[in-house]
């Protein structure tokens, strides 16, 4: 009788402490912003890697995650913008998927229209590198071989220079 008692206040004891956790878990989780795509619409490309949009009545800056993009002054810099904005015309409905702020107070993150990832589309057509520092999806790195192997856009170069490296000595 007595381990009875006791075996129903412990499973008492149990369910109180999983309701108090699961109600602090959703607490906790119902706080953090959700990476939801939002539809934005751009304004201007800056460059290869930067966009400027509207989204909900609002002018943000956009850097592109995972990509960096030629500079502006740097060997191809010009077409790599001229490639955003190409990818940006063929792509009317655009979503933005963000990924947090950079130092610069950009949002970082992904350019999306239905299913197609704006900034590995940049890879794929080699009009943009890996970044390397802030690399999250692995798979981006296919991409990149993909381009050089076609000897696409920035890789028609002998030797293209990688734009962290362009901005260090520029």
């Amino acid at each position: 009788l007595l381990s009875t008692k006791i075996r129903k206040i412990k499973r008492q004891l149990f369910e109180h402490f999983v309701n108090k956790f699961l109600i602090i878990f959703s607490i906790f989780f119902s706080m953090l912003p959700l990476s939801a795509e939002e539809e934005i619409k751009i304004l201007r490309v800056i460059d290869g890697d930067t966009v400027s949009a509207e989204s909900r009545g609002t002018e943000i800056k956009i850097r592109l995650s995972e990509i960096d993009a030629p500079e502006m002054g740097q060997p191809f810099g010009t077409n790599s913008k001229k490639c955003l904005s190409e990818l940006i015309r063929e792509n009317s409905d655009l979503k933005f998927k963000s990924d947090g702020q950079d130092g610069y107070g950009r949002s970082l993150g992904w350019l999306m229209a239905d299913q197609i990832n704006l900034n590995y589309e940049m890879v794929k057509r080699g009009c943009a590198w890996v970044y390397d520092r802030y690399v999250i999806d692995k798979t981006i790195y296919g991409f990149q071989n993909g381009a050089r192997l076609k000897k696409l856009g920035l890789w028609r170069s002998q030797n293209p220079v990688k734009p962290w490296i362009w901005r260090r000595s520029n």
